[in-house]
């Protein structure tokens, strides 16, 4: 029941490279939820459609997946924050899977601190036992030594509140 699950949804590919460091450094299985009519990820609309679904709390039919979640003992789920929210591939996620009672960690990425948006994606959790969270900010354009550093830190936190 050690077992690690990575759940995240990526635009631009900020999510993506935290999800890849992590597996880079913990055994973990990854799913990355892929919208059957995704946004287009250049341009100027993105921000006006995402920022829109996000704050209506729009849940997008998701591209199909497989998996259950009794063998997992953690769930690492990351997001973007749109409109000071969390997106909504990761709302239809997380109303198509109980998490209740399960240990989550949640990180997002995003271009301010994106504090309000952390609070509402542990409100949608409320039932989940959230153990961590993390926030990233423009993660492709940082350091990377520093970057997977501050990952390898999290990381060592996360595997004690597992191993506990």
């Amino acid at each position: 029941m050690n077992r690690v699950l990575v759940v995240y949804y990526s635009l631009t590919g900020n999510t993506r490279l935290i999800a890849n460091i992590i597996k880079k450094y913990l055994d973990v299985d990854i799913l990355e939820l892929k919208p059957i009519n995704p946004l287009n990820p250049t341009g100027m609309s993105k921000y006006f459609w995402g920022g829109m679904q996000s704050t209506l709390e729009f849940k997008p039919k998701l591209e199909k997946f497989d998996i259950n979640i009794d063998q997992y003992g953690l769930f690492i789920l990351g997001t973007p924050v749109w409109a000071w929210n969390f997106t909504p591939p990761m709302r239809s996620f997380i109303s198509m899977v109980d998490l209740s009672g399960k240990k989550v960690a949640l990180w997002m990425c995003s271009s301010g601190f994106g504090l309000r948006a952390i609070d509402r994606f542990k409100n949608a959790l409320k039932d989940a036992i959230i153990i961590s969270t993390m926030q990233f900010q423009e993660p492709l354009n940082k350091n990377r030594v520093k970057l997977e550093e501050k990952i390898q830190k999290w990381i060592n936190e996360l595997k004690y509140e597992l191993s506990s």
